[in-house]
C-alpha cells in the first residue's frame, strides 16, 4: 500500500514539474497546453504524461496536436534532467507523452446523445 502511494506521489510531482516547465518555456508550441495526469509504472521505469491543448478559431486540430507532440519529444531529455534534479531519486522514469482524448470522447458522446434525444419540444 505504501508503495502505491509513493508511485502516485512521484507521478503528481512529475505532473507539477512538467507543468511548471511549460509555463516557463519560451517554446510557443507549448502555449495553451495543460498536463492532465501522469501515470507512473510500479517499478518507476516509465511515466506516461497525458496532456490536452486548447484550440483557437482557425486552427487545424490535428496539426496542432502533432506540433505539441513533437515539442514534447524534443524536450524529453531536458524534462528528465529537470525532474532528476528536483525529485532527488536515483532512477528517473522514462517519459512518454500522450494526447489525452477524454474531452474529445465526451464531446462525441454528448453529440450522439443529442441526436438520440432529438429536438427539444417546449
Amino acid at each position: 500500500m505504501a508503495r502505491n502511494r509513493r508511485v502516485y506521489q512521484i507521478g503528481e510531482r512529475i505532473r507539477e514539474l512538467v507543468a511548471e516547465h511549460l509555463i516557463q518555456s519560451a517554446d510557443p508550441r507549448f502555449t495553451l497546453v495543460t498536463i492532465t495526469s501522469v501515470m507512473v509504472s510500479p517499478d518507476l521505469g516509465l511515466a506516461k504524461v497525458y496532456w490536452v491543448v486548447s484550440f483557437t478559431t482557425g486552427m487545424d486540430r490535428d496539426a496542432r496536436i502533432n506540433e505539441v507532440q513533437e515539442a514534447f519529444e524534443g524536450a524529453q531529455g531536458h524534462l528528465r534532467h529537470i525532474i532528476s534534479k528536483q525529485l532527488g531519486i536515483r532512477f528517473v522514469p522514462h517519459l512518454r507523452f500522450f494526447y489525452d482524448d477524454t474531452l474529445d470522447t465526451v464531446e462525441q458522446v454528448e453529440k450522439l446523445m443529442g441526436r438520440i434525444k432529438g429536438p427539444e419540444t417546449p
